[in-house]
């Protein structure tokens, strides 16, 4: 017994050996496979990402297996890099080299005076404008401001580096009133003021005592801050909005008994009414601010947009009460709808293709512009019909019943053909040919399938990264997506996709959220707008798209409560829409998830 134990231990043994001998050599073809690739950035110490996961900090060599990779470079103060990469086993990839542009720094002056300039170094006075004054694209190097008003005045000196918070340099000098400087940049806080020591408190936080000398903020953060200086009657409240950019925001506070009340609104030329009486001044940069005392009710108006309740508060002395307005949009477009219609029909306005007639026989085009338009439909072997309608916005024109009914083409008999001898028997019947139908497209055909997270039926990618299609998209896509995670405060949560890619600067941009579709052009690493259209689906998260696309033209359409709905048409005979790739973008750190995918290629 004891010999057949030590028997038995021994091929134990030499199998563990031999299956350990096996996965090591695994893992050594696997890492023999995998290509170091310099990364390097100006400046140094950017993180960097491949395909959205974070690796390591530049310079440094990422390793890369076979495929298409996208390389991002992050860095606090810099406008974020990113670089396509496509790797082939045994052969040598060049080192990425990605510049990061500094983004651009503004100095914001903002009081309750009534009236007064504004004027940077030896430039020429700018007026304030509802107490405020901004300042954009301000260089780099020192600075002087000096603000002046009735009886009060200040004088500050600020340096301002790239991708560094500005500094305030030496003392703040004020007469009869009270200056706080916020010097700011993303997550990073320091705060000035013209006298102190006094109290103070960042979001309900109490930090350090403010004064001549400057405090960093721990309770700072990106968003909108309040901030709080002194105590009792001597107390001042601030509440203001910051970004990611380098910031000077200068608050002049006087002794007067008034406060500051901020409508803020999001949109340029909306009109405010406090207490039933219009202000005689409306928004600009998307608020406005006025100095007003006591309790208020405020409603804001514009022509287009829907109407808001009004909202009530109290301004109270050297406070500022900021309220907020989300401003909606009403309908500017009409809409198109076809009932009834033959399935596979074209769709055209105004000679310009919309689409096709659904196999359910419907049709919709919620993006037509108000006025009279001529509706084409035309279909093969049937008579094209053109009909004239009056379109007005917010409304729909529907065609069923005899108008979207085609006549079938009268095709001519043939003559008579002369009698002939008796043919001689046919040959016998050939195989008829046999053709293969077009692959359908999934998920499994991206680029690089191991950019996306696979759970059940839904498939998700967090991080920026171009997310290219490997088929010809010369056909039609249809996919479930939503944004899982996106946006701030500074950037709205998009959806985005392209066609035509020919590199990270070159291709047709496509963006999509509960409110707009965007068409745009990317051309030299510069976008510009396309043409826009007005969605206004509130609460919808999750949308399904469908994307025709042609040489020439390319159709987008939305399904919208069992319909669908077309959002743009887009025709350009000098450019080959199915020329390049088909792919998701995403940018910074937002998600995506894709499901129901499917591409039929034509």
């Amino acid at each position: 017994m004891r010999a057949v134990l030590i028997g038995a231990l021994i091929a134990v043994l030499i199998g563990a050996l031999g299956i350990g001998g096996l996965i090591l050599r695994k893992r050594m073809t696997a890492t023999a496979k995998e290509i170091a690739v310099p990364v390097t950035t100006t400046p140094a110490g950017a993180s960097v990402r491949v395909n959205g996961q974070a690796v390591c900090n530049s310079p440094c060599d990422v390793k890369l297996v076979p495929g298409d990779h996208q390389i991002t470079a992050f860095l606090d103060g810099y406008e974020p890099a990113a670089s396509g990469v496509t790797v082939a086993a045994g052969k040598p990839v060049a080192p990425i080299a990605l510049g990061l542009e500094p983004l651009p720094q503004t100095i914001r002056v903002l009081t309750d005076l009534a009236q007064g300039k504004v004027t940077l170094d030896s430039q020429p006075p700018a007026d304030l404008q509802e107490g405020q004054v901004v300042l954009e694209k301000v260089p780099a190097g020192p600075h002087t401001v000096k603000i002046t008003g009735p009886n009060a005045d200040a004088t500050l000196m600020l340096n301002l580096t790239d991708a560094q918070p500005p500094v305030v340099d030496g003392k703040i000098q004020a007469r009869n009133l009270l200056a706080v400087v916020v010097t700011s940049m993303g997550s990073r806080g320091r705060l000035t003021t013209s006298s102190g020591p006094m109290k103070l408190a960042v979001n309900g936080q109490p930090e350090a005592d403010a004064g001549p000398e400057g405090v960093d903020l721990h309770a700072f953060q990106p968003g909108v801050d309040e901030v709080v200086v002194g105590a009792d009657k001597d107390q001042r409240s601030m509440k203001e909005s910051f970004g990611p950019a380098p910031t000077a925001t200068i608050f002049l506070k006087t002794d007067q008994n008034i406060g500051t009340l901020i409508v803020s609104t999001a949109e340029d030329d909306v009109r405010v009414f406090i207490n039933n009486k219009e202000y005689p001044r409306r928004t600009q940069r998307g608020q406005i601010r006025i100095q007003t005392i006591g309790p208020v009710s405020v409603r804001v108006a514009k022509d287009g947009f829907e109407s808001l309740p009004a909202q009530t508060g109290e301004v109270k002395k050297g406070a500022e009460l900021r309220l907020e307005f989300k401003m909606k949009s009403l309908p500017k477009l009409s809409m198109l709808q076809i009932q009834g219609g033959g399935a596979g029909t074209e769709v055209l306005i105004d000679n310009t293709a919309v689409g096709v007639i659904g196999a359910n026989g419907t049709f919709s085009d919620a993006s037509v512009a108000p006025g009279d338009h001529t509706v084409e439909l035309r279909r093969e072997r049937f008579v094209t019909r053109r009909i004239e309608r009056t379109f007005r916005a917010g409304e729909s024109v529907v065609l069923s019943g005899s108008d979207v009914v085609l006549a079938a083409e009268r095709v001519a008999p043939p003559p008579p053909e002369p009698k002939k001898a008796a043919p001689p028997p046919p040959p016998p019947p050939k195989e008829p040919p046999v053709v293969v139908a077009a692959k359908q497209g999934t998920m499994a055909d991206f680029e690089n399938l191991s950019a996306w997270r696979q759970d059940g039926d839904v498939w998700s990618h967090r991080g920026a990264a171009f997310l290219s299609y490997k088929l010809t998209p010369r056909g039609v896509f249809q996919f479930t997506v939503q944004l899982v995670k996106g946006g701030n405060v500074f950037r709205g949560g998009r959806i985005r996709w392209y066609l035509n890619y020919q590199d990270n600067k070159n291709y047709a941009l496509f963006e999509l959220d509960n409110k707009n579709f965007w068409a745009k052009e990317v051309v030299k690493g510069k976008t510009s707008d396309r043409a826009r259209t007005q969605l206004n689906l509130e609460k919808v998260k999750m949308f399904t798209v469908q994307i025709d696309v042609a040489p020439q033209r390319v159709v987008h359409t939305i399904l919208i409560d069992g319909k669908w709905f077309s959002m743009d048409s887009w025709t350009d005979t000098e450019r080959n829409f199915s020329d390049g790739k088909f792919g998701f973008l995403v940018q910074g750190d937002d998600e995506i998830a894709i499901s129901d995918f499917k591409f039929t290629p034509k």
